[in-house]
């Protein structure tokens, strides 16, 4: 028997017993986070390991980028966690989640510079592999002094449709519109 527990009086009783119970609940969370860092039945974390070969173009302590195989526009790429968290990162711990998106401007910046484009953008959709991942699109053709630039086509969807895209929609009613802010009251 330990003898740290086995010595315990009932003047010490409380003080140990809240002591095992934090030990445990940090085991837990410890165990849970264990649990998280690497899934190996995950597509991502199998590339960070380097089991699934990749186009590497930055990697640090916390975070690689690889250019995606199937991109919609050249050098189109992706930023991974090395550690497995969950695809809707707005659910990762403040600082985590910070850091993520500071190595993502970080590689938007070599984009710009490599590809000699002006700007590029940040998406964090997060549908298609459950494992965080901020994706990277490289804005080709624009001039260096910022112009408006808008397409005159317009969708809209009412659920899902398997991507995201800026393409403004049609004018919503004031009666849609109050709506949805009256959800915020």
């Amino acid at each position: 028997m330990n003898k740290e527990f086995s010595i315990i009086n009932l003047r010490d009783f409380e003080s140990s017993r809240q002591r095992i119970v934090e030990f445990f609940t940090d085991y837990k969370i410890f165990l849970s986070y264990f649990a998280q860092m690497n899934n190996p039945d995950c597509i991502f974390c199998k590339v960070v390991k380097g089991e699934i070969p990749s186009y590497k173009i930055y990697e640090d302590e916390k975070f690689i980028a690889i250019l995606d195989l199937f991109p919609n526009t050249k050098g189109m790429s992706l930023v991974l966690t090395k550690d497995h968290y969950d695809s809707y990162a707005v659910d990762m711990d403040d600082e985590i989640y910070s850091e993520f998106f500071l190595a993502a401007k970080k590689i938007c910046k070599m984009l710009d510079e490599k590809l000699g484009v002006s700007r590029s953008t940040i998406v964090m959709e997060g549908m298609g592999i459950n494992h965080a991942h901020i994706k990277l699109y490289p804005m080709h053709g624009l001039d260096k002094e910022f112009k408006a630039i808008e397409s005159p086509e317009r969708v809209f969807f009412e659920k899902y449709q398997g991507y995201t895209t800026t393409l403004m929609g049609p004018q919503a009613t004031e009666e849609e519109l109050t709506q949805i802010r009256n959800l915020f009251k």
